[in-house]
């Protein structure tokens, strides 16, 4: 019982935090580029 419950909360944690590691990707690629620009330039 308590591993199903284990497991089910692990499957909304995933489900929550899929969305804001693709954020904090997306934030990470930006910041990345940002000091990379005038590095090109």
């Amino acid at each position: 019982m308590i591993a199903e419950n284990g497991y089910s909360l692990v499957k909304i944690n995933n489900a929550a935090y899929k969305p804001f590691k693709l954020a904090l990707w997306e934030l990470n690629i930006n910041l990345i580029t940002a000091q990379n620009v005038p590095n090109i330039e």
